[in-house]
């Protein structure tokens, strides 16, 4: 991976516009697509064979089949929340242009879901260079944080009230929410 200040900041009008943050984004939203074409398969072809064997000697292979079908459907979940993050990062994306900033992990605060940040943006004067506290998230809500955001990042979004951020290149997408 580059480093932050080896990968320049885009000057285009929205942050979409720039070719690598599109790459990235449409390989998530891709592999997206298709976990969950793969998984709604699965799925019908289960409720098929559910369906179609109902003869005594083929009761195991539709009662197994019956039984699959709600962990599949469960299933069925992960990818549609990942489409609907997706969603609302594109619509940032589309919207707003790149700016370079550090993120800087702040393990005192609380945040519901996410891990708790505050942006620091070079282009503002020292008493108010950082930002509210925000909460970082993937569509997982998971605390996934790498401290490569702490040396270099792209935001875009209002740093007030959050956003989208991503390292340099539009690689590793996160939203930023705030408390």
């Amino acid at each position: 991976m580059k480093s932050g200040l080896s990968v320049p900041l885009p000057l285009a009008k929205c942050a979409f516009d720039d070719p690598a943050t599109r790459r990235a984004y449409e390989k998530v939203r891709r592999r997206a697509r298709v976990s969950l074409w793969i998984r709604v398969a699965v799925f019908l072809a289960l409720l098929i064979v559910a369906k179609a064997f109902k003869e005594e000697e083929t009761r195991l292979v539709s009662g197994t089949a019956s039984f699959l079908l709600i962990p599949t459907a469960f299933l069925l979940a992960g990818p549609a929340k990942r489409l609907h993050w997706l969603r609302a990062v594109g619509s940032v994306l589309k919207s707003r242009p790149w700016m370079y900033c550090s993120a800087v992990r702040r393990p005192d605060a609380k945040v519901y879901a996410g891990t708790a940040v505050q942006l620091r943006f070079d282009d503002r004067r020292s008493d108010e260079g950082e930002t509210p506290v925000l909460a970082a998230r993937t569509w997982r809500r998971r605390r996934r944080w790498s401290g490569e955001f702490e040396h270099g990042a792209w935001f875009a979004g209002s740093p007030d009230d959050g956003g989208v951020l991503a390292l340099p290149g539009g690689q590793r997408l996160m939203t930023l929410h705030r408390q």
